[in-house]
């Protein structure tokens, strides 16, 4: 499902190491789901969440 709810972020996802996109994929769909965020604004606050947490930078 997740993949089918951004598949037209495709080219943008693909540019990730795979266990960011990964990560990205879910927090995405939670923002999407739960935050009431286009999916554009999903996709990018998943990855610069994922981002964050890889470098242990706090909000």
């Amino acid at each position: 499902m997740k993949e089918d709810l951004f598949k037209d972020y495709q080219e943008r996802l693909n540019v990730l190491d795979e266990n960011i996109r990964a990560l990205a994929l879910k927090y995405a769909t939670d923002f999407y789901l739960n935050k009431n965020c286009s999916k554009e604004e999903a996709i990018e606050r998943g990855i610069v969440k994922v981002e964050m947490e890889k470098r242990k930078i706090q909000p």
